[in-house]
């Protein structure tokens, strides 16, 4: 009997595996031949991830509500950034907690660059020191794409407000200690740190009241719920431009350029006060470093052009425009500045 011959496994590869195929170019065989040294290192996902760095639509998540200066300048970047990625970027806002709840999504998202948060002190530096049960650590969990820009905070009331300066705010205040609300963009946040640092060194006590963003407080401090708001020049200007409403101090520590006549906190009688707030990108750690770049440089090429340059600076911005490595030596700084201010305020105790 003719013995059997083994049955051929229809899926083994062929020993004319190796052998070019007519249809592959030679960039093909070159990206193979990288791609079999890269899985020899473990390296192959990470590379193939980034070499096909952005075959899908990003997600930008602004950690505020819509309508007030983040979600604005979020949008305009989330537009402007299309063109330099060649994908759709698409804007998701996820309210709540000064930004923590946003920013937490981020980090619990795959780190392949498809989920960018639009970042800033609260989510990245003085949330882990103002909520003790933050579930991220911003230095160990996210990575700097890029910083972006400075924006300007104001002390705003309405038009009919008796207040006409710093120095009438905090005389109410302390006349009428307990009573006097100003409003922030949420608890233990940046602009909550901030108030309670200045309430501290003028001696008075005025009452917290948190909003999930800008626009909700708008109504609020237009019918005189709240009696002063701490908002940034993009929600601010046109309700001024209106009539509606009267900035009476800048937070920075220069005069906005939008509001010129305006003197700041600083220059009406606090020196060296002052609270820059700042707008950036991040990704959870650990998303491949040319993913972080491609992000970066296109972040970078598109803040250094005219039209987006034009479009930020009438919301009353100023532009920074630094790479991810310039942006984590800056991050280093202000991680031990705003940690200074948090335990001067004694926020945590009020």
């Amino acid at each position: 009997m003719t013995p059997r011959k083994p049955r051929l496994n229809p899926h083994a590869p062929s020993r004319h595996t190796l052998t070019a195929n007519p249809g592959m170019t030679r960039r093909h065989l070159l990206g193979a031949a990288a791609a079999g040294t890269a899985a020899g290192l473990g390296l192959a996902p990470q590379l193939a991830l980034a070499a096909d760095f952005p075959s899908k639509p990003i997600k930008l998540v602004v950690p505020f509500a819509p309508g007030g200066a983040t979600d604005v300048l979020g949008r305009l970047m989330a537009k402007a950034l299309e063109t330099p990625l060649k994908q759709t970027v698409i804007v998701d806002n996820k309210p709540g907690a000064s930004g923590a709840i946003g920013a937490t999504a981020v980090v619990r998202s795959p780190a392949d660059g498809y989920t960018v948060l639009m970042g800033g002190i609260g989510t990245n530096i003085v949330l882990e020191h103002t909520m003790p049960t933050l579930s991220y650590k911003p230095e160990r969990d996210f990575a700097a794409v890029a910083y972006l820009f400075d924006v300007d905070y104001s002390l705003t009331v309405p038009v009919d407000s008796p207040y006409k300066s710093l120095k009438d705010l905090l005389a109410d205040a302390k006349a009428r200690p307990g009573e006097v609300r100003f409003m922030s963009t949420g608890p233990l946040g940046p602009v909550h740190v901030a108030m309670e640092y200045l309430c501290k060194l003028a001696g008075v006590k005025m009452i917290h009241a948190p909003y999930s963003g800008e626009a909700p407080a708008i109504p609020d401090l237009l019918s005189k719920r709240i009696e002063v708001a701490v908002m940034t020049v993009p929600t601010t200007r046109p309700q001024v431009e209106a009539g509606k409403m009267r900035v009476i101090a800048s937070m920075s520590a220069e005069r906005a350029p939008a509001y010129p006549d305006v003197p700041t906190v600083a220059e009406q009688g606090f020196p060296g006060f002052a609270m820059p707030i700042w707008n950036g990108l991040f990704v959870p750690k650990g998303t491949p470093q040319a993913v972080v770049d491609a992000l970066s440089n296109a972040s970078l090429q598109q803040l250094k052009g005219a039209e987006l340059r034009q479009s930020l600076e009438k919301q009353g911005v100023r532009i920074t425009a630094q790479g991810a490595a310039d942006y984590e030596r800056f991050l280093a700084k202000e991680r031990v500045r705003w940690k200074k201010m948090i335990q001067d305020s004694e926020v945590l105790k009020s």
